[in-house]
């Protein structure tokens, strides 16, 4: 029985799966992701090198006919008419020098309403507009899934709606933003999208999806209109499906729907450098992982300090060498922090009961310190479980989602 390819192209790693028609997962694979760049232009050829390393991992043990992907969003690269690349991959940590003209142009320009996005910082759509050299005037915008065919087979001009609104050019209402054609490709909102055909090993292999990684993940949570999503990991969201607008949230795009979304929260990127600078200060391999496992639920209560976990704050943030019982406290301070922030954002909505009646926390930091689960529902009163799956949200739903594509 030939098996299919689920690939989830991710900041932090690459992450792929080989999967029988039925669903069942029968082996996977990872690989370093986007971050490794950092801020920096990446070259196309990272990701379809990378989509040729999965495929080569899985050809080695099975007969596969199918891909299906999804991606990190707000990345673009550009192309011409003939489909010829012309650009580098600028990916969302990309940002212009001198764009806050644009964003407040775009803010007086119900730009928010229009696309559902808040304008920001590394937005394709404000990178693109904030640059000073038109010189080519057929340009169009493609994300990671057109680029793997782009680079490696046929592209058959299909862009699915949950990436193209990502770059900013994509109204809600299926027209694109600002007028202008940036889109060669038929924008497709269905659970289905061919993108194209991939060529490895002497076959055609078909590619489907190219959807966000958000909506991906949120179709292998499996949740319900009254429950909450919080992803914890190198990125992080709020998610939920409810026709109620909540204050503070953007609307992304969901097979035709749309999603309650914020984006952009100060995120385990910020845990990560920290720990990554203490286990350098006491040459220790997560030594501050380990102290947060010492904190109780009371050390969370008692404590009453929080701070700043902006990624560019905690960039210049000095770790001086401390006593153990000293780091434990500083430790207690950063997990409190870190759970703080998505409380205030839930206060702030007025995200309450009757309204939810369940939190689903996802992502590796909630599996790796429980105690935020038990934190979550002191301060809420609402029902908090962890996702303790060992797959991915966004390979169950790029799953999910390939049973609309066979």
């Amino acid at each position: 029985m030939k098996k299919n390819i689920a690939i989830d192209f991710g900041a932090s790693r690459i992450k792929s799966a080989a999967f029988l028609n039925s669903g069942n997962i029968i082996d996977k694979f990872e690989t370093k992701g986007s971050n490794h760049f950092g801020n920096k232009e990446i070259n196309p050829n990272f990701f379809y090198l990378s989509l040729i390393k999965h495929l080569k991992y899985y050809s080695k043990k099975y007969e596969f006919s199918k891909i299906i992907v999804c991606s990190e969003m707000h990345g673009f690269a550009l192309y011409d008419q003939n489909t010829k690349i012309l650009s580098n991959y600028f990916s969302w940590r990309y940002t212009k020098k001198n764009s806050n003209t644009m964003i407040k142009y775009l803010k007086k320009n119900n730009f928010q309403n229009l696309t559902g996005l808040k304008p920001r910082d590394g937005l394709p759509v404000v990178n693109w507009l904030t640059r000073k050299d038109y010189k080519i005037k057929q340009e169009y915008l493609c994300g990671i899934g057109e680029i793997l065919c782009i680079k490696g087979g046929e592209y058959f001009g299909n862009l699915h709606s949950t990436y193209a609104q990502s770059t900013g050019f994509y109204k809600l209402n299926n027209k694109n933003f600002l007028n202008k054609k940036k889109f060669l490709n038929k924008i497709v909102n269905s659970k289905k999208n061919l993108i194209g055909t991939i060529n490895f090993n002497k076959e055609e292999k078909n590619l489907y999806g190219g959807y966000g990684d958000l909506q991906a993940a949120f179709m292998g949570s499996k949740l319900k209109n009254n429950q909450l999503l919080i992803n914890m990991g190198t990125g992080s969201q709020i998610i939920l499906k409810d026709k109620i607008k909540y204050n503070n949230f953007e609307k992304r795009v969901y097979f035709r729907n749309n999603l309650n979304c914020i984006t952009h929260i100060p995120s385990g990127r910020s845990l990560s450098l920290i720990s990554k600078k203490i286990d350098k200060l006491y040459k220790k391999k997560n030594y501050l992982w380990n102290m947060i496992k010492k904190i109780s639920i009371n050390d969370l209560k008692d404590c009453d300090k929080i701070i700043n976990l902006n990624f560019s704050s905690i960039k210049k943030t000095k770790i001086s060498n401390k006593n153990k019982n000293d780091l434990i406290q500083f430790s207690t301070i950063l997990l409190k922090s870190y759970c703080e922030q998505y409380i205030k954002i839930l206060i702030k909505s007025k995200i309450n009961k009757p309204k939810i009646n369940k939190i689903i926390l996802s992502g590796g930091i909630p599996k790796m310190i429980p105690l935020i689960k038990s934190y979550f529902e002191y301060k809420t009163g609402i029902v908090t479980k962890i996702d303790n799956s060992k797959v991915d949200e966004t390979l169950k739903g790029l799953i999910k989602l390939m049973k609309f594509n066979l």
